[in-house]
């Protein structure tokens, strides 16, 4: 019985009672005197993202995997948010900051209403297939998000920083989007997080490692660093076939060299900390076809070989193992895959993931 069939069993009973009074001739309450019955604010936007936890409860066993989807329902209804933006310019701000332009400058930006479900997952999904990255550290020793430092390269959202958050952990998450800026602008947007049990949440806007700004915010002491969707050897070293090109739009630059973004990977974490890099994949295009593009995110394997990561002093646990029926399994546990069989759907989804450590004892 839920909380409204309680509220329709109250009222009858009121009304009912005050009947009756007047039948025997008594005086009912007057409706000063009345109390009203208990009303809940809907919450929709969370009751989605409750709804997907517990379709990908079934698919995880590591204890930190269970520990996110469990503060789901701890994270609250989020707000619709207007936002001006000059796509062009790359350039993305709030209401307040809009307001305090000169009114030439207000010209150049069009408001944008960003709605409630977009603030938890800013249109990639879910953001709680996160889940499977805290499954693969766990396999690893990262059995609890309580009391523990993580950052997520490539964000894309602050849903599953802002779980992390509830479940006790230090969460950062870093990304390029200025939107995100002007997304999770108010103040209790980020900083500590009073769920299941004290954390923070924290999303950077910028280049990590290349903005030492974003470096010292983060820090160091790292347990987890993780990557979703991020970290592609196609947007990190693009290999198109011969006859085609790539579009530069279309690529991620790190604004450092590999040999020094694996070494700020090292330095972050502390000793027996993880990287956890896990990529979901379309297929790729035919590359006889040359009137079909280069998808350079359809190449999932690690950016970074097994020697580069150990200059870097790291150790390899797991890399470029396929995951796609994991992948598969969520996207049809959370209604993803329109119909399609297993079968298809593996023409369809790729997935690889890699694994690093820190080694408790330098080499």
């Amino acid at each position: 019985m839920n909380i409204r069939h309680v509220q329709v069993i109250l009222t009858g009973c009121v009304w009912l009672a005050a009947t009756a009074g007047q039948a025997l001739g008594q005086t009912s309450p007057t409706p000063s005197t009345q109390t009203a019955a208990p009303t809940t604010t809907p919450t929709p936007t969370v009751d989605a993202l409750r709804q997907q936890a517990t379709a990908l409860m079934p698919l995880v066993k590591a204890n930190a995997a269970i520990e996110l989807l469990k503060a789901v329902p701890l994270l609250p209804e989020p707000p619709s948010r207007t936002i001006y933006r000059n796509r062009e310019k790359g350039i993305a701000m709030t209401a307040a900051e809009w307001n305090a332009l000169p009114d030439a400058e207000r010209g150049t930006l069009t408001p944008r209403v960003y709605p409630p479900e977009f603030f938890y997952s800013s249109g990639y999904g879910s953001p709680f297939v996160f889940a499977r990255v805290l499954d693969l550290a766990g396999k690893h020793g990262f059995q609890s998000l309580h009391g523990k430092k993580v950052m997520d390269f490539g964000a894309g959202a602050i849903g599953h920083i802002r779980t992390m958050a509830l479940a006790g952990a230090s969460a950062h998450g870093v990304d390029v989007e200025p939107v995100l800026k002007a997304l999770y602008s108010e103040p209790e947007d980020q900083g500590q997080i009073n769920g299941a049990k004290p954390g923070e949440a924290w999303m950077h806007i910028g280049k990590w490692p290349a903005d030492i700004e974003i470096v010292k915010k983060v820090g160091s002491g790292l347990d987890l660093i993780t990557s979703k969707n991020t970290l592609k050897d196609g947007y990190i070293h693009p290999k198109p076939p011969e006859g085609k090109t790539v579009d530069p739009k279309q690529i991620i630059t790190l604004g450092v060299d590999d040999a020094t973004f694996l070494k700020h990977v090292h330095d972050a974490l502390k000793p027996g900390g993880l990287l956890v890099i896990y990529n979901i994949c379309p297929a790729q295009s035919d590359p006889k076809d040359l009137s079909k593009p280069y998808i350079p995110w359809a190449d999932g394997k690690s950016p970074f070989s097994r020697e580069q990561f150990a200059a870097a002093g790291m150790e390899v646990l797991e890399l470029d193992v396929i995951d796609a029926d994991w992948a598969i399994d969520a996207f049809t546990a959370l209604g993803y895959h329109n119909g399609a069989s297993k079968e298809e759907m593996s023409k369809t989804y790729f997935c690889w993931y890699t694994v690093a450590q820190r080694p408790l004892l330098a080499k």
